[in-house]
């Protein structure tokens, strides 16, 4: 039977965490489409909501697309971590949990499966606003974890065989 390589063991937490974001970013990008084709459960009916709810609706999709950009932001981390095979550093622990419960708040008013849309709606654009101040240290955050970790271009060359072979290709072709 082949062995798998260290990184791909299931006792890597990385791993599993990985998995995780990637489900869950798979749910996200699913309740965002269903905002595309129609309205948010909170942006309903806007004839029966207070005016400082309307007012909460656009912000609500800055929100929508700020967790799409940390989500990818914190699979691009956990992925260069567990493929460099280093360890984690706190800002990307920091900047993970700041987006977790951002995601788990916006998750939690989009699909309102436990009530809680009625009483967030009720604060008006304060609550949209401070899920997005959040989103947005948890997206800095992860943004200098992942220039930290980021590896050089060699070691995706030598790491992606097809990469070497698409650049060699551009390179005769540009000589001819």
């Amino acid at each position: 039977m082949p062995e798998f390589p260290e990184f791909l063991q299931t006792d890597n937490y990385v791993l599993w965490a990985l998995i995780g974001v990637s489900v869950a970013m798979v749910f996200t990008l699913e309740a965002v489409q269903a905002a595309v084709e129609g309205a948010w459960p909170h942006q309903r009916r806007p004839s029966t909501m207070l005016p400082h709810e309307r007012s909460a609706q656009s912000v609500w999709g800055l929100v929508a697309i700020a967790v799409i950009g940390g989500g990818l932001l914190l699979i691009s981390n956990l992925a260069v971590v567990l493929w460099q095979d280093i360890e984690h550093s706190e800002t990307l622990v920091a900047g993970g949990v700041l987006l977790g419960v951002s995601w788990l708040l916006f998750l939690m008013v989009s699909i309102d499966r436990f009530g809680i849309r009625r009483y967030i709606t009720s604060i008006g654009p304060a609550a949209p606003i401070a899920v997005l101040v959040v989103l947005a240290m948890s997206i800095v955050m992860l943004s200098l974890s992942i220039i930290d970790i980021w590896p050089p271009g060699e070691e995706f060359r030598d790491s992606l065989p097809i990469i070497s072979i698409w650049l060699e290709q551009a390179n005769r072709s540009r000589s001819r």
